[in-house]
């Protein structure tokens, strides 16, 4: 099953949330996990942004972060950091490892 991973961004191109579906139990899967999880704990333990955090506990593999304040048009660079660092390292496993996953990368005009 091909892991999806969504990216959000705001009218100013800055990441305000993801959503991760079908990562299961393989290598790449468990990379892609390390990377989320590990973004979401460092956007909730280094920056001071309000966050929405979605799990589904029934492990089908989707988690959705939700950063309401940057959605608005609001600006946090430490957020924007750590994201971009995620969607480098998943970008990185995608050349790796093609057919596996597919990231989307949609602007908030896109759904307009």
């Amino acid at each position: 099953m091909m892991i999806q991973v969504n990216i959000s961004r705001n009218s100013r191109g800055r990441m305000y949330g993801f959503t991760a579906r079908n990562h299961g139990e393989d290598i790449v899967c468990a990379a892609v996990s390390a990377l989320i999880l590990n973004a979401v704990n460092s956007v909730e333990a280094f920056t001071d942004e309000d966050m929405t955090v979605d799990i589904d506990k029934k492990n089908t593999g989707y988690i959705k972060l939700y950063l309401p304040d940057i959605e608005a048009g609001n600006d946090n660079s430490d957020a924007d950091l750590l994201l971009s660092s995620m969607l480098l390292g998943l970008e990185h496993i995608q050349e790796q490892y093609p057919g596996q996953i597919c990231i989307e990368d949609y602007q908030i005009e896109d759904y307009q």
